[in-house]
């Protein structure tokens, strides 16, 4: 019969809480900086557990430790994987692989040690100076730099449809660290500047409507560029404006949108206020 005692319950508890936080912060956290020096942080952590696993001589902190090892890792695997946008055929590779190492694992070593006490405390203390070093480099090289280059004007051209998208700019984003980092573009606001009058939409029997300008940044969904990379993306711009076929107007980048509705009409490009 399987006796639990109080240790039992604090260690179960420990394990439990432990593979919460680390899941956590592999699969739920915002990191602000680039994957590598996060997983390096995790593997970190899996090392450190591992390495309690081979120094204690309790066999239900062993079990315990291993399990907490299994979880993050398999998650972390998962999260690599959509992290860097693999194929299936590679996931699927990837996870025999897996299986293959973790049945091979107990077989190293018949008395449940994988390596030496002092070897387990070397390769911690190796791989936590490691993590140290990549997060101190990640966070003192910064981030992606991300340099915005409006258009002088738009061209609408003949035949026009005013529910297609027109380019009113091109951000242009590089990366001066050394690992990859997540494409996060800012958002930036259009309004219509001047007298727009003649390009309000209109119904029939109704009043014409007001213009409405709208822009995004076309970066595509979890894009990442690795270090001393750059890439361009363009700015859309969508307008519910009418009798724009053959008409050019200019664009000027503000730092908010002007309040005035006299004089040629233009387009104002601003930093979105939502960005902060």
């Amino acid at each position: 019969m399987v006796s639990i005692t109080s240790d039992t319950l604090f260690n179960a508890a420990a394990a439990v809480v432990g593979t919460v936080a680390a899941l956590l912060f592999v699969l739920g956290f915002q990191y602000p900086y680039s994957p590598v020096s996060k997983y390096a942080l995790a593997l970190a952590f899996l090392v450190g557990v591992l390495a309690l696993c081979q120094r204690t001589t309790d066999p239900q902190v062993t079990l315990l430790g291993y399990g907490v090892v299994l979880a993050v890792l398999v998650a972390a695997f998962f999260d690599v994987a959509e992290t860097f946008d693999a194929g299936t055929p590679v996931v699927i590779a990837g996870l025999l692989l897996l299986a293959a190492l973790l049945y091979a694992v107990p077989r190293f070593d018949a008395a449940d040690r994988l390596l030496a006490p002092s070897h387990a405390r070397t390769l911690f203390a190796a791989v936590a100076v490691l993590a140290a070093l990549l997060l101190v480099v990640d966070v003192a090289t910064g981030g992606l730099a991300y340099e915005l280059r409006p258009a002088s004007q738009i061209e609408f051209t003949g035949g026009y449809d005013r529910e297609a998208p027109a380019s009113v700019a091109t951000l242009r984003v590089s990366n001066p660290t050394p690992f990859p980092e997540r494409v996060d573009a800012p958002r930036y606001g259009v309004c219509a500047v001047g007298n727009w009058t003649p390009y309000r939409p209109s119904e029939p029997g109704r009043p014409d409507g007001e213009v409405y300008l709208d822009a995004y940044v076309d970066d595509g969904y979890n894009e990442y560029l690795f270090g001393g990379g750059a890439k361009t993306y363009r700015v859309t711009l969508n307008t519910n404006a009418a009798n724009l076929s053959g008409e050019t107007i200019p664009v000027e980048r503000t730092a908010s949108c002007p309040n005035t509705e006299s004089g040629s009409p233009s387009i104002a490009l601003f930093p979105d206020p939502a960005d902060g």
